[in-house]
């Protein structure tokens, strides 16, 4: 059995991978409800949490699945520094206290391969071909990778400065809709009925794609941010004067669109450069529905196969931790040093 403990960010959790793939036990403590009233995580905050809970939930996991364990990992970086020093830390003891060896894994590698942990419904067989490109996009991250093997990943292109889960939230925080944005921005734009099937969007307001022209294959969100706080203050950055909420699922509906058409030039260039037959889109913000029926609708218009994780294993999770673990073992990785490491970028 293989054991994975998860602390990158602000989520605590815990799971156990059978030998076949196979999630035996699987354990999350969100703490959105607890960082929602500061609008957005706080970091000391997060840190306690998770050396409060880490102890509570490894005794909620079955004894006899405990005693069957016979690697431990635990996400070493990227990610806040105290939240992954409670997770290392808890992860020694455990380790020692049961004796096997111990792995430090890298929260993005976990994302990138969750696109092929196997619903344990319908278990098979999973083949992971190389190369082929993936796509992470979440709170912290958008950055596109070039996957050459288990271990050798290529950065191709990452953002300048805002990712696009951080500019959800934003524009979330101006338009009064709280944190985390993603989902409730989604379920708003969702109201306007002028998109199509594939996201792309016909109505009044006209957003800029950012680095459309750039030449490269980063991103950057900082100036969509900007263009859709003109659009809310009526052209005037500096005036209080804000549009009517009834115009939110319009200006919404035309932001995913714009999102959705950045993140896919970026994709297509990348195949220009580097011809694969398989991209996967991973991380919190894969769960959007605009952007998953955009890809969908580009991979079927050019024979691509385009995945994605199931939704549960988008978010920050330890059962993509437990799976990729599994996936080191059989190949015979060796384990890499567990210090915390918070900019940790794989194959790099």
């Amino acid at each position: 059995m293989y054991a994975a403990i998860e602390t990158s960010f602000d989520e605590t959790g815990i799971a156990i991978c059978d030998p076949e793939g196979r999630m035996a036990a699987s354990l999350l403590a969100s703490q959105v409800e607890r960082h929602k009233p500061y609008g957005g995580c706080v970091p000391e905050l997060a840190a306690r949490t998770h050396l409060s809970d880490l102890p509570q939930m490894w005794r909620q996991l079955p004894p006899e699945l405990v005693q069957q364990v016979t690697h431990l990992g635990v996400t070493s970086g990227p990610g806040l520094p105290g939240c992954l020093l409670a997770g290392v830390n808890f992860a020694r003891g455990v380790a020692r206290a049961l004796r096997v060896p111990l792995f430090g894994l890298n929260h993005l590698a976990g994302h990138v391969f969750s696109a092929f942990i196997p619903e344990n419904s319908d278990y098979r067989v999973v083949t992971i071909p190389y190369p082929h490109l993936a796509l992470l996009v979440s709170g912290g991250h958008t950055e596109l990778f070039l996957v050459k093997s288990l271990t050798a990943m290529e950065l191709l292109g990452q953002t300048r400065d805002d990712a696009v889960g951080e500019l959800l939230d934003k524009i979330s925080a101006l338009l009064g809709y709280g944190y985390p944005g993603g989902a409730v921005l989604e379920l708003k734009a969702r109201e306007y009925p002028d998109i199509s099937d594939d996201a792309r969007y016909r109505g009044e307001f006209k957003l800029p794609v950012p680095m459309r022209d750039s030449g490269d294959l980063n991103f950057s969100y900082s100036g969509l941010k900007t263009a859709v706080l003109r659009e809310i203050r009526r052209g005037d950055l500096a005036s209080d004067t804000v549009i009517d909420a009834g115009q939110h699922p319009s200006l919404l509906a035309a932001l995913f669109s714009v999102v959705a058409e950045s993140l896919w030039i970026k994709v297509a260039a990348a195949l220009e450069q580097y011809p694969a037959e398989l991209v996967t889109v991973s991380g919190g913000v894969a769960i959007n529905g605009f952007i998953r029926a955009r890809f969908a609708a580009e991979g079927r218009a050019r024979g691509l196969e385009v995945r994605f994780p199931q939704p549960r294993h988008c978010l920050d999770n330890a059962e993509m931790i437990a799976w990729l673990l599994k996936l080191y073992v059989e190949a015979n990785v060796a384990p890499v040093p567990f210090d915390a490491h918070s900019n940790w970028n794989p194959g790099l």
